[in-house]
Formats: structure tokens, C-alpha cells, sequence
């Protein structure tokens, strides 16, 4: 019996060993894509950030955040300027946040800022205004949102007024309670992320209370939306779907014969070998990786 059970382990040792070193560098793999997740694309959103804070100061002249003077009456109401359009930028002196906002809350919209809700109130306007953003990865813009307390000033300044808003409570609810975007009579702001970090099995919800607006200039709604057009954020909704296949399938092919080209050589030749093949396979693999990230679902 055991000399049957040799037999057969040398019969399949070539299909055991292959099977190990496939799984090993799909182990590899993994590993380099959950450092991708959490620095290069940190990286990139920081740079869509300069992007877009250029674009926001050439309409508005932002203020210093600290204080907004005005009484809390809300702005009259003005159209949703719709994906493709920043909003405005938004401050939360306590966890030194500042970033801009965009229109729209997939994933393509997510990956550059926080996103504002489709269909909820414009910032500083009566109704329920409410933004979501990342948590971890993608500038991580929510990180730590669990730090507010009730009091907590949060600015967003817009091409139309300065808006202060104060916490006055947060919780943790399903990701299906959608009941704290429901519309508001009253002039409210929510913010939305996941939780724990790491995970999107709940959503971390802060609620804020507008406490005082500061009107910066009068203009048509309609002339604001014209100056809200964001050609990095049009060209992000047009990202392809291809890469994520096409460099995966050369990344396998250049493994393969990287793998194959090394059998035929002693010591000396596969250390060349590993060597050549890590130098062309870990420029595709960072192409994979930006493939990846642009059709995976949004999560927060």
C-alpha cells in the first residue's frame, strides 16, 4: 500500500508542485493589490484633489474656515448641477478635513472626494443634504468621522455661501436603512461611511444642523453650474472596462513564460531569468491593478 501511495504522489508530484506555485503567486498577488488599495490609490486621489481645488479657486475664494458669519436662514433653492460638476469643498476643523465634493456618489465619483448624494438638498438650502465618502483607501477623506462630537463645526463653502453646520448626533446603522437620506424640512447635513474600517457590513451617519450661512456672492444658479464643469471628473466616468482584462491576461502570459524560460537554465541562468521577468511583469501588474480598481463596486 505504501508503495502504491509513492507511486501515485510521484505520478501527480508535477501537478501538486504547479498547483502550490500558482496559488503562491496568486497569495503574492493578493497581497501587493491590498497594498495597491491602501497607498497608491491614497496617492492618486490626492493628486485628482489638487486637481480639483485648482478648478474650485479659479470660482471661489475660499475663506478661512474657521468661522462663518451669517444668520442660519437657508439659501433659496437651486438645481442639482448633476454628475460631471464639484460642488464645493468641505472642512471639518476637528479631523482636519478639507476636500472638494463632487456630484455623484459610484464609485468613479468616490475615488476622487466625497460624493453628494443625487437628488439630496444643495449645501446651505433647506432639506437634507447628504454626502458619502471613503472610509479607507481612496484618500480615506472619512477615516475619522467616529471622532465628531455634537458641536462640531462643519463648513462647506460653494460659489454661492459659506455654510456652517454643527453635529448633533451620530450612530451606526444597516447599509440598507436609507431612512437617514430621507428629505428633511429643515435645513440639515448628513455624512455617510462605512464601519468598521475595513468593512462595509454597517454605515458610520453624522448629522449636522445648519447653524449660520455667509452669502459670498450673488449669481445666477444656472451661470454656477456652467462654472462647475470638471473635466477630470466627465473623463473618470468614461474610464474603460479593458484594462482590467487585457493586462491581467498579458501579466498570466509573461508569468508563464518567465516561468517556462527559467526551467532551461542552471542557478545562474534562472536568477537572470526571475529577474527579467519581475522588471517587465511588475509595470503590467500596476496597470492590472489600476484595471481592477475601476470596475470593483464602490464601497465606502
Amino acid at each position: 500500500m505504501p508503495r502504491r501511495r509513492r507511486r501515485i504522489l510521484r505520478r501527480y508530484a508535477g501537478i501538486i508542485r504547479e498547483t502550490g506555485r500558482v496559488f503562491i503567486t496568486l497569495g503574492i498577488l493578493v497581497l501587493l493589490f491590498a497594498g495597491y488599495q491602501n497607498w497608491v490609490t491614497d496617492s492618486t486621489q490626492r493628486n485628482s484633489q489638487v486637481t480639483l481645488t485648482k478648478e474650485v479657486s479659479r470660482v471661489v475664494q475660499l475663506p478661512s474656515f474657521l468661522h462663518v458669519d451669517g444668520p442660519a436662514r437657508p439659501l433659496s433653492t437651486s438645481p442639482d448641477p448633476g454628475v460631471g460638476h464639484w460642488i464645493g469643498v468641505i472642512t471639518i476643523p476637528t479631523i482636519q478635513l478639507r476636500q472638494v465634493i463632487v456630484d455623484g456618489t459610484d464609485k468613479a465619483q468616490l475615488q476622487l472626494g466625497p460624493g453628494h448624494y443625487i437628488g439630496s438638498a444643495m449645501p446651505g438650502e433647506r432639506g437634507n443634504v447628504a454626502i458619502a465618502g471613503h472610509r479607507t483607501t481612496w484618500g480615506r477623506p472619512f477615516r475619522n468621522l467616529d471622532k465628531l462630537r455634537r458641536g462640531d463645526q462643519i463648513i462647506i463653502t460653494t460659489p454661492r455661501a459659506s455654510s456652517m453646520y454643527r453635529v448633533v448626533w451620530s450612530k451606526v446603522v444597516s447599509p440598507s436603512d436609507v431612512s437617514v437620506l430621507a428629505a428633511s424640512a429643515t435645513p440639515v447635513l448628513t455624512l455617510t461611511t462605512c464601519n468598521p474600517p475595513y468593512s462595509a457590513v454597517s454605515r458610520l451617519v453624522v448629522r449636522a444642523e445648519l447653524a449660520a450661512v455667509g452669502q459670498i456672492r450673488n449669481v445666477h444658479p444656472t451661470s454656477i453650474i456652467k462654472e462647475q464643469r470638471s473635466v477630470l471628473l466627465r473623463s473618470q466616468e468614461r474610464y474603460p472596462t479593458w484594462p482590467s482584462y487585457v493586462y491581467g491576461l498579458v501579466l498570466a502570459l509573461v508569468l508563464i513564460i518567465g516561468e517556462r524560460t527559467r526551467r532551461r537554465f542552471r542557478w545562474r541562468g534562472q536568477t537572470v531569468t526571475v529577474l527579467a521577468t519581475l522588471a517587465v511583469s511588475t509595470p503590467i501588474t500596476l496597470l492590472w491593478f489600476n484595471g481592477i480598481v475601476h470596475v470593483l463596486p464602490a464601497g465606502i
